[in-house]
């Protein structure tokens, strides 16, 4: 008799297990379908076209009571709802029918999604030391080619994600783009999309950037502008032929060609051969030497001192406020030029910065540290006054670019780097060296943002028209630009 009631007690357990299961899969089943459709809305994710088409098909089987005829040929017409409560809900139904599929779809590619991450993590062996794995939160789309990935950080590390990223790819069969990680709520979000990022983004319309941007580069789901109010100064690094030359030819035409009181010092220590097609023009000083480097860098030194001096005076905290100044408000330091009241922003390019920088061959000890002083100088203190340096180099490391340098060009492009070292010297981690060889490829860092970038390509020969369009050369070389 006892064995009898354990019995009937463990069967009532098991049909009391499988109600609650029923439950839960019922509200799941209708419930998730509707959150789905909500966020769908909300996100404008939902293909509204082909759901419309149904409705409007299902209306007219309605008005012309079709749908009747069709209950009645399939042998069905007792089932066709005759109140007319149970007709309005058939009628909703039937016309909202295409977003209930839509919803249904969602939720299958939801329930896939977690089954399939649940073997991912354990193949990739994404888990914590106690065994633990990440759960799923959300998928959900971004744009139309981007999704974002939510789950649990099951008390692991953004590093160790950042480690599993190439397993993750593989296994689920997807590009990631970025982890990050929110440690208050203990998340990590995977953006990723099922498409490569293009192989050749060609720049098209130079003028529609419009005054202060100029273009970083195309993710696989935007374009991204900065400028220079956003990232003042900027260090653009990459071994020989990934790209650096092209990005940084581009760069200065961009803001050159639209930006008419900005002026340029364009420095390369190997001769000028980067800076040819900028030569002879107005607003544009190249400058090829370390006499002639030396003297520019003392000129910027000069003039930054003057701006602040000048700021000071009109109670200004940057250039942007002072220039926003009324004219007949403005005051002129004892001993400073009244062309100083123009204020033109000062780019300041340096191409491979190590030819600088390092003493030996045609530069000096004494030069190479009064220029680094300088630059510093120049670095910590020139946004507020409109005097930006753009740095490229080969060799991002401190031998080649000081520190106190590095630590304030907040903007960062990297093309495919050699060795782990080269790339955690510029990013500070490993993303450079793992970039396909892919010419043009790059990432871009500014602040906590970072992101793997075609960069577009501006061949000579579209410089050089653009450049002729926006100021033609001169018929003699100046010696010097107006600063």
């Amino acid at each position: 008799m006892i064995f009898s009631q354990s019995k009937n007690l463990k069967s009532t357990q098991v049909q009391t297990d499988a109600f609650i299961k029923l439950c839960k899969n019922l509200v799941f089943g209708i419930g998730q379908p509707i959150v789905e459709i909500i966020y769908g809305i909300r996100k404008d994710t939902i293909p509204y076209l082909p759901i419309l088409i149904w409705g409007a098909i299902f209306d007219v089987l309605l008005l012309s009571h079709l749908d009747q005829k069709m209950f009645r040929f399939l042998k069905l017409g007792w089932f066709y709802p005759q109140n007319p409560v149970a007709y309005s809900v058939y009628s909703f139904i039937g016309a909202t029918m295409g977003f209930w599929i839509w919803g249904a779809i969602q939720t299958r590619k939801k329930t896939n999604m977690i089954q399939r991450l649940t073997e991912v993590f354990q193949e990739t062996g994404l888990k914590s030391p106690m065994g633990k794995l990440p759960n799923f939160i959300f998928d959900k789309p971004v744009d139309e080619l981007v999704r974002r990935l939510r789950v649990t950080n099951a008390f692991m590390s953004k590093a160790k994600f950042d480690e599993s990223k190439d397993r993750l790819e593989s296994s689920l069969q997807v590009y990631i783009d970025e982890i990050s990680e929110s440690k208050s709520s203990g998340t990590v979000d995977i953006l990723y999309s099922h498409f490569e990022i293009s192989k050749m983004f060609e720049m098209k319309d130079l003028k529609s950037i419009g005054k202060h941007r100029f273009l970083v580069g195309q993710t696989r789901a935007k374009t991204i502008y900065s400028s220079l109010t956003e990232t003042p100064h900027l260090l653009i690094g990459g071994q020989t032929g990934g790209g650096k030359s092209t990005f940084l030819r581009q760069v200065i035409t961009t803001l050159y060609c639209n930006n008419t009181d900005y002026n340029f010092t364009l420095i390369d220590m190997k001769g000028g051969l980067e800076f040819q097609l900028f030569e002879n023009r107005d607003r544009i000083k190249v400058i090829s030497t370390p006499n002639d480097s030396s003297s520019q860098f003392h000129v910027l030194d000069q003039l930054l001192t003057e701006r602040f001096e000048l700021l000071k005076v009109n109670q200004c905290k940057d250039i942007e406020e002072f220039q926003q100044k009324p004219k007949d408000q403005l005051k002129l330091p004892e001993g400073v030029k009244a062309e100083t009241f123009k204020l033109n922003r000062n780019i300041i390019v340096i191409d491979e910065a190590a030819e600088l920088f390092l003493a030996g061959g045609k530069i000096n000890v004494s030069q190479v540290q009064e220029m680094t002083r300088k630059v510093i100088r120049l670095a910590a203190q020139g946004r507020a006054v409109g005097i930006h340096l753009i740095v490229a180099t080969q060799k991002p490391d401190s031998k080649a670019i000081s520190s106190q340098i590095k630590a304030n060009l907040t903007g960062i492009i990297s093309f495919p780097m050699a060795t782990l070292g080269a790339s955690f010297s510029i990013l500070g981690n490993g993303r450079a060296k793992e970039l396909p060889s892919i010419p043009g490829r790059a990432v871009w860092k500014s602040g906590l943002d970072q992101f793997e970038v075609q960069t577009a390509f501006l061949s000579p020969d579209q410089t050089k028209a653009e450049l002729d369009k926006c100021s033609p050369l001169k018929e003699k070389s100046v010696e010097e630009a107006t600063v």
